[in-house]
């Protein structure tokens, strides 16, 4: 059997939801596909991010996506597309940032006392929050946060469904963001 039709099978497998199959597509695909990023966006994080996130989404959408003709193919398409992208909205955000014209700023002692005063209430804020959060969403969002992990990295670690660590991730930011306006709003009061 020819390396192609071995995709095919491994795709057809994974489009069933077969974990395995897409490991061993990933493991097939991600060493060309790297260095086919890598070229272009001549930065090696960079790269290994923006296939991680081509992983994720033909994953995610795998059941749309549905029969490939040429798997490689297909892969290579969609980091290329994933680079496309990425590069659009760094000169979008370069652009924005060209609009605004440098400000010209100058700190006295008082604004350096009064910021390293608030930056230490918020540390201990930011502290007190994240202790106070159930003991799964602490443990994820340290992971996502302090390991730097993705979802499906974290779902593995800790055996638990992909969309649930999302789930768990999003409940917690808005937990630590209730956090934060409370004390704001006893700031301003006080």
């Amino acid at each position: 059997m020819n390396i192609l039709s071995d995709q095919s099978n491994l795709w057809i497998a994974t489009v069933a939801g077969d974990q395995d199959a897409y490991a061993l597509l990933h493991k097939n695909l991600y060493p060309s596909l790297y260095h086919y990023l890598l070229k272009m966006v001549k930065d090696e994080e960079l790269a290994d991010d923006l296939l991680q996130d081509v992983f994720i989404k033909i994953w995610t959408k795998r059941v749309q996506i549905g029969e490939m003709k040429n798997v490689k193919a297909y892969f290579f398409t969609a980091a290329r597309s994933t680079a496309i992208n990425h590069f659009r909205r760094v000169k979008l955000v370069n652009e924005k940032l060209e609009r605004y014209p440098e400000l010209e700023m100058e700190f006295n002692q008082e604004d350096v006392i009064i910021a390293a005063e608030l930056n230490s209430n918020l540390k201990l804020v930011i502290t007190e929050a994240l202790n106070n959060l159930p003991a799964r969403q602490r443990e994820i969002i340290y992971l996502k946060f302090y390991e730097d992990m993705d979802y499906a990295k974290i779902a593995e670690v800790t055996g638990i469904r992909y969309q649930s660590v999302i789930n768990h991730v999003f409940r917690a930011i808005q937990t630590l963001r209730k956090a934060f306006r409370d004390q704001t709003e006893f700031l301003q009061m006080a």
